[in-house]
């Protein structure tokens, strides 16, 4: 155990600065949690160095937050008796996102898609469905853009796009590839001699292949690269590379195509985990796709606690993994959809065999979609399909037509306005546009 010494004082300060807490400190110094804090006891000036700013509190609190809304995986003790011998072993658990968390990050960040809750109310009789309501805004917009023109009013922002707000209600037309994708895998079946190093991590994995056989969806599809170089063991497991791209969900790790069993007797060497600052590029970039804590360990080939032990003793690291504002938001958005919709991970266990040896083992745990998450995600649609009582949108005839017949009265305020911005009278031979219909009925 690491003695005390004045001398870890600025050294706790800058970490405390960087918002390390007591449990990375221990890691820091090689001491245990109770010595960290039986430190704080006996030494005063420790304990006020390792006290956290205002700022960095904060800091650690949205941090926190931000790991409780997004989930995130940590190391645990466990242990286990052999022969007399206490053993001590550190596994990974994976702690799922949590919903309320979520909400409320989103809530606060993403006010305009998340803070106002759904509208419950009654459809009337004279109610307008949804396709009707964004027409009779477009039209409004136009209209007021067209008045604007001959008043000599300043251009209205946003009123480019108004014939891609229309297009866009358009009913969407059927897919026109309807095929199966895995009936590309019966109609093109391996070259022979190809099984045997696909079940040994070329090509397709083996449970990816069983899949496809059962008429399962495949759960890995191996990244494209470059043949290896000649003379090297086709047999050899290839480098495993996670490019980290946008997704809709948290990472899931590999699916496992055999048990991951090995007899062990204590924890397994520590990888080597050298800082090194050519790291720090590397980081920034995995870090603006969104990079998570354990996106970093699986990239750099480290755990979790070595990635925040890097984050708080070099600024410079600490600094490159920071996510940028959209980015972090879309990862809580992402685990709300994961929690929403359900995901997979993968536990860590422990186990015994006959003989008393511990076995370390992995095993894919999926996780069932939580109903609080679906109705906070569901009860924030824009489009109000989940209101209750709301009117049924248009049949895609009625939708069509109705698109074509303010399509053209809005092509008709267009020309006025362009020709009243360029030449400040009505075009030639045309009659000055009549306001919407609507419009008088809502003065009236």
């Amino acid at each position: 155990m690491t003695d005390y010494s004045p001398a870890l004082i600025p050294v706790a300060r800058t970490l405390a600065e960087r918002g390390a807490l007591d449990k990375d400190l221990a890691t820091a110094f090689g001491v245990s949690f109770t010595t960290i804090r039986a430190w704080k006891q006996q030494h005063p000036e420790f304990a006020a160095a390792c006290r956290l700013s205002p700022e960095a509190a904060d800091a650690a609190v949205e941090r926190a937050l931000f790991r409780l809304a997004t989930g995130h995986d940590r190391e645990i003790e466990q242990l286990a008796l052999k022969d007399g011998e206490l053993i001590r072993t550190t596994v990974t658990e994976h702690v799922p996102p949590n919903d309320r968390a979520a909400a409320f990050w989103l809530r606060i960040r993403r006010p305009e898609r998340w803070a106002a809750p759904m509208v419950i109310r009654r459809a009337g009789p004279d109610d307008l469905t949804p396709t009707e309501e964004t027409l009779r805004e477009i039209e409004h917009v136009a209209y007021e853009a067209w008045c604007a023109a001959i008043d000599g009013e300043p251009e209205m922002a946003g009123d480019a796009d108004t014939f891609a707000r229309i297009d866009a209600l358009a009913p969407a037309d059927a897919p026109a590839d309807d095929t199966d994708p895995l009936q590309f895998l019966a109609d093109h079946p391996p070259p022979q001699g190809e099984g045997d190093r696909a079940e040994h991590g070329g090509g397709v994995p083996a449970y990816d292949r069983r899949r496809a056989r059962s008429g399962g969806e495949p759960l890995h599809q191996p990244a494209a690269g470059p043949p290896p170089p000649a003379g090297e063991d086709e047999m050899a497991e290839p480098t495993a590379s996670d490019t980290l791209p946008h997704r809709i969900h948290p990472p899931l790790p590999d699916p496992i195509t055999a048990p991951l069993v090995a007899p062990i007797d204590a924890d397994p060497p520590a990888p080597v985990a050298r800082y090194d600052p050519a790291f720090v590029p590397l980081a920034r970039a995995l870090a603006g796709q969104g990079a998570l804590d354990r996106d970093l360990a699986r990239a750099f080939g480290v755990t979790t606690t070595t990635i925040r032990q890097w984050t708080l003793r070099h600024a410079a690291f600490g600094q490159a993994v920071r996510l940028p504002k959209d980015v972090a938001d879309d990862a809580v958005e992402a685990a709300l959809f994961a929690r929403a919709t359900g995901y997979s991970h993968v536990r860590e266990k422990l186990l015994r065999n006959d003989d008393g040896d511990i076995i370390r083992t992995q095993v894919r745990v999926e996780q069932p979609p939580s109903l609080t998450a679906i109705l906070f995600w569901l009860s924030r649609c824009p489009d109000q399909r989940w209101s209750l009582n709301a009117r049924p949108d248009l049949d895609p005839d009625e939708a069509a037509a109705l698109i074509a017949e303010t399509r053209e009265r809005v092509a008709d305020y267009d020309l006025h306005r362009r020709h009243w911005r360029t030449h400040g009278c009505a075009p030639p031979g045309r009659d000055e546009p009549e306001p919407p219909e609507w419009l008088w009925d809502e003065e009236e």
